[in-house]
């Protein structure tokens, strides 16, 4: 009887009260509301936040994941896929370039985040399905340069810019998946320009950025960047000849251990002298010992793969080639598929091949008579272009950087190093949050979450960023996050979410469904020390 009326019922906490408390600190739920309105729809966004942050499911099992958890950290736990859908056209009617500029300006106020260097890239995110009907004020999902190498499937270009300060992204937009890159840094940075109220910080993007008139306009409005220079550029063969006639010489800039091998150390160099773009920005050479390494050892390996795939092509006993067209056809599909057509020389020449064939069918016996037929079998010679490999070689580990600032070779090659940074950012988006398959067949839902994918990138930014102030302040090297209780010098939001991944309490109630009793589980060592470098409580568990 007694048993009868009591219930012990476990609700999972996880990583979400953690996630409550910096959604609350860049005021994201006021934020939503003032945008949309609707109270449900905003419930609405911020579980579908905090589900792809954690999970990342489908619309349709959203509900069933929140359903293991308090629901005071789900909204209920009744949000439904149908309210997730419409929150989401809410988000597309909605002015979402004037709230993601409240968020990040919130954000960038509480957190102190410094937006003087802010660095640019993109990258495609692949969808699956024909999408034939699309509504035409959305974006359009079309193929295009697929950076996930699927040219057979749509995509969107997905436009992310962030801070060097933590890596904070502080502004996103997506385009038609057809879009080219070198057609968007102008107006991105007039959109970061509107959002910070300042043209003079540092802008930092890939060569796409190095289209004369996109610099000149930049430059213009006392815009300050620095950009790769394209090796399609004028400039870039004038300095190729300059290295082969020994006209080069280099001073060092600073050295550094190597990004890849920690064992290494990684010298970059600097050509002396003034060079210049034709548009009379500052150019300045840089030389890396490791990516000299890495260059050579990846035009070896191509070269070798590619040699291999072309003897096998002129091996007499497989079935190949029969015309000299055909075969110079495929080996140039071969040298293509493994980049390496510069550093081949092809060369096909006829050979005069004898044979006899039976003049008449049937089995053959002692007195057939036969006739001799000569053929002219093409033969494929492939070699190195011995030329070619040495001009590649005296270009191995350089690379142009130009811009129009007044800082020093060490502090414009610092600056672009920083890059790689941005495209961890994307690498997150991808595997972490799981962006794809995107399970919406809408184009304007499929634009609405990718604003909830940006919220979500801000987030986890966030707390990278507060975690490894904390460590920094307190002089904590690593912490134990990893399985096996591995270290971990630089945090990442997952590790961090794993920890708190099987969090869950005892309530207690009674047949009515009251609350009697809550048990909550003590928290252990690593995920104490993790809140404290987080600057939160532990009650925030309790």
């Amino acid at each position: 009887m007694q048993d009868a009326s009591f219930k012990l019922e476990k609700q999972g906490q996880g990583a979400l009260p953690l996630i409550d408390d910096f959604i609350n600190m860049i005021g994201l739920r006021r934020l939503l509301e003032a945008s949309i309105g609707n109270r449900r729809y905003v419930d609405a966004i911020l579980l579908l936040l905090k589900n792809i942050l954690v999970e990342r499911n489908a619309l349709y099992a959203i509900r069933e994941w929140s359903g293991q958890f308090d629901p005071l950290l789900v909204y209920g736990g009744t949000i439904g896929d149908d309210v997730m859908a419409r929150a989401l056209d809410r988000i597309f009617e909605a002015d979402r370039a004037s709230l993601m500029t409240r968020i990040v300006l919130e954000a960038i106020r509480q957190f102190g985040i410094d937006v003087s260097e802010i660095h640019e890239d993109t990258t495609s995110v692949k969808v699956f399905g024909a999408y034939s009907h699309q509504k035409a004020k959305a974006v359009q999902l079309k193929r295009g340069h697929s950076k996930d190498h699927r040219p057979d499937l749509k995509q969107l270009v997905y436009d992310l810019s962030v801070t060097r300060d933590g890596a904070i992204p502080v502004h996103f937009k997506i385009h038609d998946g057809n879009r080219t890159d070198d057609t968007l840094h102008w107006e991105n940075w007039l959109s970061l320009r509107g959002m910070l109220g300042r043209s003079d910080f540092l802008y930092v993007a890939d060569s796409k950025l190095c289209v004369r008139e996109t610099m000149l306009k930049i430059d213009r409005e006392h815009g300050l960047f620095v950009t790769m220079v394209p090796a399609t550029r004028g400039e870039v063969a004038e300095f190729i000849q300059q290295i082969l006639s020994l006209r080069v010489r280099w001073e060092r800039v600073t050295v550094k251990r190597a990004s890849r091998k920690h064992s290494r150390m990684d010298l970059f160099e600097v050509a002396q002298g003034m060079y210049q773009l034709s548009e009379g920005f500052r150019l300045f050479w840089f030389r890396s010992s490791e990516k000299r390494r890495r260059d050579m050892e990846d035009r070896e390996s191509r070269i070798e793969q590619a040699l291999d795939h072309l003897r096998g092509l002129d091996e007499s006993k497989r079935r190949g080639p029969k015309t000299e067209v055909t075969l110079r056809r495929k080996a140039e599909k071969v040298l293509d598929r493994f980049g390496a057509k510069k550093w081949v020389q092809l060369e096909i020449a006829l050979e005069r091949v004898e044979q006899f064939k039976q003049k008449k069918r049937g089995r053959a016996t002692a007195d057939s008579d036969y006739r001799r037929v000569i053929k002219w079998v093409p033969k494929l010679t492939a070699k190195r272009d011995m030329e070619a490999v040495s001009e590649s070689q005296a270009m191995d580990g350089i690379f142009p950087l130009a811009t129009n600032t007044k800082l020093k070779p060490i502090e414009v090659l610092d600056a672009y190093k920083y890059q790689p940074k941005l495209e961890k950012r994307h690498s997150f988006l991808k595997s972490g949050l799981k962006v794809a398959p995107i399970f919406l067949k809408k184009n304007d839902r499929i634009e609405g979450l990718m604003f909830v994918y940006f919220l979500a990138q801000l987030v986890a930014a966030l707390i990278e960023r507060q975690i490894r102030a904390g460590m920094k302040k307190n002089d904590v090297e690593e912490l134990h996050l990893l399985p096996e209780e591995r270290p971990s010098k630089h945090p990442t939001a997952e590790s961090l979410f794993r920890i708190f991944s099987h969090r869950e309490r005892n309530v207690l109630k009674s047949k009515g469904g009251d609350k009697l009793q809550i048990f909550n589980e003590p928290l252990s060592p690593v995920q104490l020390q993790a809140l404290k470098l987080l600057g939160l409580q532990p009650t925030l568990y309790a």
